[in-house]
């Protein structure tokens, strides 16, 4: 049996409550959890005291305000992997959000990452054209696509740079999957040594979380080590995979906006229990805490 480690990548900003839940989930001997709270976000490291008994829970200071499509994203993602990797070598890195929960128990999601070491897990998407312009326009307020006025500018200037035909990352293959991962410890130490040319890249880009890390791996050797569901997994197990990719499930096809997958409910519990995947978002206890509370209890037993 392996005793290889694992790093979640927690990206917090809101209801302490429930994130104390997620990391009393996750609490595993083998596990240790590292923690990005929200600058913006009204609770710190103190609301979360004693919510794990096995794992080691490291907080990264100095925390970031993180806005919605801004580099910010990318720049609290790269803060947890720097300070996990400083902490020790882990076999894989996960990133999951504070909405998120493990829908499985933990030991069967160590048993089926230690069946497959070496394995890059992102769930790459289809390239589409209509998305490059966020990466080949100089972006004047990178933090300001959430908010109406800087929006609208960013719109303004891109539409001046697009006529006059002055474009920025000319000569980069981008190419897109979603903002959550698990990677391995190599990968983890190739993305933070490139963390300026990350930099240089994409701190004048527009909604960047989905881009720099896929972008990063294609255009790198880790590229052949990308997960295939469709070779890695039996055919019994291979239920929906072309979104197998990165072992999440979330349900765009009753997502209330573009920007926000749906969030369960109770009377998701069957469909939670079918999927083959091992963590699920979003979830929220102000929308319904009775699907929190109850996965709470399945996986503690």
């Amino acid at each position: 049996m392996s005793s290889g480690r694992h790093a979640y990548l927690i990206l917090a900003h809101a209801q302490p409550g429930q994130l104390r839940k997620l990391l009393g989930l996750l609490d595993h001997p083998r596990i240790d959890l590292f923690v990005h709270i929200d600058a913006k976000a009204g609770f710190d490291a103190s609301a979360l005291d004693g919510c794990c008994k096995h794992s080691a829970v490291h907080f990264v200071e100095p925390r970031i305000s993180v806005n919605w499509g801004g580099v910010s994203i990318m720049r609290a993602t790269l803060a947890l992997l720097k300070e996990a990797t400083r902490e020790g070598h882990y076999d894989f890195y996960h990133l999951v959000s504070g909405m998120d929960l493990p829908i499985k128990p933990q030991d069967e999601m160590l048993a089926f990452f230690d069946a497959h070491p070496g394995q890059e897990f992102l769930k790459m998407w289809p390239f589409e054209a209509q998305r490059e312009s966020r990466f080949r326009y100089f972006t004047l307020f990178p933090e300001g696509r959430h908010f109406f006025l800087t929006n609208l500018i960013n719109n303004m200037f891109k539409g001046i740079l697009m006529a006059l035909h002055i474009r920025i990352n000319r000569d980069i293959e981008f190419r897109f999957a979603a903002q959550w991962f698990s990677i391995t410890d190599d990968f983890a130490r190739h993305v933070i040594g490139q963390e300026a040319w990350l930099e240089k890249v994409f701190r004048h880009t527009s909604t960047c979380d989905e881009v720099f890390m896929p972008t990063l791996l294609w255009n790198s050797p880790f590229r052949d080590r990308l997960f295939d569901p469709t070779i890695h997994l039996e055919r019994e197990q291979a239920v929906d995979e072309e979104h197998l990719g990165n072992l999440r499930f979330i349900d765009w096809t009753r997502g209330e906006s573009i920007r926000h997958p749906w969030t369960f409910r109770a009377d998701d519990w069957d469909l939670l229990m079918s999927v083959p995947y091992f963590w699920a978002r979003k979830f929220d206890e102000r929308v319904d805490a009775e699907i929190i509370d109850r996965l709470y209890d399945y996986l503690r037993r």
